[in-house]
């Protein structure tokens, strides 16, 4: 599904990302962890051409240059970016609306995603701008699953919010791939080790550590650098 081969990612002078490769094979959950700073956004970007980029980045066996961020958004490789980043003053309808502009079917997705995110559709009459913090990254999960996305990338889905409503994310995520690729961002690493098949553990810009799930929870400078154990 998705080839990385020596992806950088600089600011200036400031290299974030120095050189990494991965891939991600169909209908897996793979995980990139690390402390902030470490370039796990960067990289995001880097992948979705927000930022420019050097190295080969692959998706569907297709070379996609550093620049096409629409040609790469119309195949199927959607961000669900860091913040939310929801229109404040638009319904949550018309947000979802906008995730569909596009590429995917606006109906069908929208019954979709009130399946998976009941809450938003009691509030779909609501501006996106007076929902509670979990209800909005809720609709930015939503907003980009109305791209119809064959692999999406989410950045720090959790940041920020309560316990129950990231379990309830994380619950979605499970269901979700089964339709779909993730590429997921996060610092809550055991529970994202907890949904993944593999991950990548960055560090200063390069990949430290790599392995299935089950490896990098038995891992002991893993444990004690990243989950606390």
């Amino acid at each position: 599904m998705l080839q990385v081969e020596d992806l950088k990612v600089n600011y200036g002078h400031i290299k974030a990302v120095k050189g990494i490769s991965f891939y991600l094979k169909k209908g897996e959950i793979v995980s990139i962890l690390g402390a902030n700073g470490a370039g796990k956004t960067s990289t995001l970007f880097g992948l979705g051409g927000i930022v420019k980029r050097e190295g080969s980045v692959f998706f569907k066996e297709e070379n996609i240059p550093s620049s096409a961020s629409v040609k790469s958004a119309k195949m199927g490789l959607i961000l669900c970016p860091e913040n939310r980043r929801v229109f404040p003053e638009l319904l949550v309808e018309e947000n979802l609306r906008m995730g569909s502009f596009a590429r995917g079917e606006f109906k069908e997705r929208l019954a979709f995603v009130y399946e998976l995110f009941s809450k938003l559709k009691e509030r779909r009459t609501q501006t996106a701008g007076s929902l509670s913090g979990g209800e909005q990254q809720m609709l930015a999960v939503g907003r980009s699953l109305m791209s119809d996305p064959e692999l999406l990338m989410l950045d720090e889905p959790s940041l920020g919010l309560a316990p129950v409503i990231v379990d309830e994310l994380f619950r979605v995520l499970v269901k979700l791939k089964d339709k779909m690729t993730i590429l997921l961002v996060e610092q809550n690493a055991l529970k994202a080790l907890k949904i993944s098949d593999r991950a990548y553990v960055l560090q200063n810009g390069n990949i430290v550590h790599s392995g299935t799930s089950a490896e990098l929870l038995a891992d002991e400078s893993v444990k004690k650098a990243y989950l606390g154990m």
